[in-house]
């Protein structure tokens, strides 16, 4: 979907646009087919007008002002008298359709043309059109139909044929017709007209309106899908970053469990040996250095167990979290307090600036965490240092800080000190060794109460560890 989307939306928007263009051709040409049919319509109204009055052989009228006797007609009775004085000229065919044309061309409904190659009428002489037209009839089906634009306006010319039959003879006899000859053709015009551009335009502007409606839902759908795509992608590529975390733990458990743990057990088993072999052999200071070190093997094992151990049950789920409303300052205290032989050992002066802050926390976690973090600054900081733990509330978070004047940190260890990938647990400022894990369950554990961890350090000047709680 990535990779063809901005296709998609191309062809999306090509398919909309060929749609609305055919719709509107398929307007106009409708629009062409409906002046056809009216003008066939209208071509055989003129053709049964013609039949009426061939049915009734002689129509007279009143002569009047606008009805003049056809002087092109020769009929022994072109004007009649009645007995009451008034006077009536004959209408014929021709002459009736004239008048119907002039009529309609002046109710500005269309214009018909009487015309013919060879016309009685000059008034009938064909144009050019008409010409082209008549020579091509055969029969008294064709027709012939066309739009023709003459500059600014355009207007539809249909023609229908008109055929001799015993009926014309009496007006076109002297011309040498015979039956079944053309005689001429009836030329409608019909001009593209307001009401032609009013419809085709409305129309069009609804076509606009329908078609933009339909692109717009289009591109919002695929937008969707694009989204609902993206943030799938991104959930996989989080969850395949989870993974990869997860193997990278797994791997280094696996680093551990095959090296760190085995070490001080070997260690231990080293000198339990030594000591049931040469205790006699030994003075009493030489017992005293075998067994504290093997004291610190076994603290340093029961450390590492008890670390991965918490670090499994997390992971796995099956940890408890039990939050309450604690005082940071009572556990900071607490632990500073089980701390406290620990940094005399080193000579280095531990201080609470902790306020009274009440948060809503697992207390066996945050306990480790504090721990972890002071016990890694006496690691980290020569005799006679200090360790300082303070807090500081920020909007609606608690700052928790753990700040020693150790050795510090370089800035190549501080982007991956957290990750469980990172170098292994360098020597304390006394040969001290660890685990490697302490500041990963640290950052798992700040982040289980949805909070973050993070560090400040400047080589030789030491190292502040941040940790940020939802308050109360």
């Amino acid at each position: 979907m990535r990779r063809y989307f901005p296709n998609i939306l191309i062809v999306w928007v090509i398919i909309i646009i060929c749609a609305f263009l055919l719709n509107v051709f398929v307007l106009r040409k409708n629009t062409e087919n409906l002046v056809q049919t009216s003008s066939e319509a209208f071509y055989k109204l003129l053709l049964t007008t013609s039949q009426w009055n061939f049915d009734h052989e002689t129509v007279y009228v009143p002569v009047t002002e606008t009805m003049r006797p056809d002087p092109n007609l020769t009929h022994s009775r072109r004007v009649v008298v009645t007995n009451f004085g008034d006077s009536l000229t004959i209408v014929n065919a021709a002459l009736m359709t004239r008048q119907v044309a002039e009529l309609a061309e002046k109710n500005k409904i269309t214009r018909f043309h009487l015309t013919s190659l060879n016309p009685i009428r000059p008034e009938n002489k064909p144009d050019k059109w008409e010409t082209k037209v008549l020579q091509t009839f055969r029969n008294i089906d064709d027709r012939f139909f066309e739009n023709i634009k003459s500059g600014d306006s355009i207007y539809f010319r249909y023609m229908a044929p008109l055929f001799i039959s015993e009926n014309c003879f009496s007006c076109h006899v002297a011309q040498g017709y015979q039956t079944g000859d053309l005689k001429g053709g009836i030329s409608i015009t019909t001009s593209y007209r307001d009401d032609h551009l009013t419809y085709i335009s409305n129309s069009s502007h609804k076509l606009i309106i329908i078609y933009s409606l339909i692109l717009m839902i289009g591109l919002f759908l695929l937008f969707f899908i694009e989204s609902i795509s993206k943030k799938h992608r991104l959930a996989v590529e989080t969850k395949h970053k989870e993974l990869q975390d997860l193997n990278a733990a797994k791997d280094k458990f696996i680093s551990i469990v095959a090296h760190d743990l085995r070490t001080p057990a070997a260690n231990i088993e080293s000198l339990s040996k030594v000591l049931s072999e040469s205790f006699d052999d030994f003075n009493e200071e030489e017992r005293r250095s075998c067994i504290d070190l093997l004291v610190e093997s076994a603290k340093t094992h029961t450390e590492l167990v008890n670390t991965l151990l918490d670090l499994s049950r997390l992971r796995l789920g099956s940890q408890q979290y039990q939050p309450e409303r604690l005082d940071i300052r009572k556990i900071a205290s607490e632990v500073l307090e089980q701390t406290k032989l620990q940094a005399q050992q080193k000579q280095i002066s531990q201080k609470n600036n902790t306020d009274e802050c009440f948060i809503n926390v697992d207390k066996d976690m945050i306990t480790t965490v504090i721990r972890n973090l002071v016990v890694n600054g006496i690691k980290f900081t020569h005799p006679g240092g200090q360790i300082i733990v303070q807090t500081e509330k920020k909007n609606k978070e608690v700052i928790i800080s753990v700040a020693d004047n150790g050795i510090g940190i370089d800035d190549a260890k501080k982007d991956r000190i957290f990750g469980v990938d990172s170098n292994k647990s360098t020597t304390g400022t006394a040969n001290e060794t660890g685990t490697g894990l302490g500041l990963l369950l640290c950052k798992e554990y700040v982040e289980r109460h949805g909070g973050s961890i993070w560090l400040e350090s400047e080589l030789g000047k030491g190292t502040t560890f941040f940790f940020a709680l939802p308050a109360l």
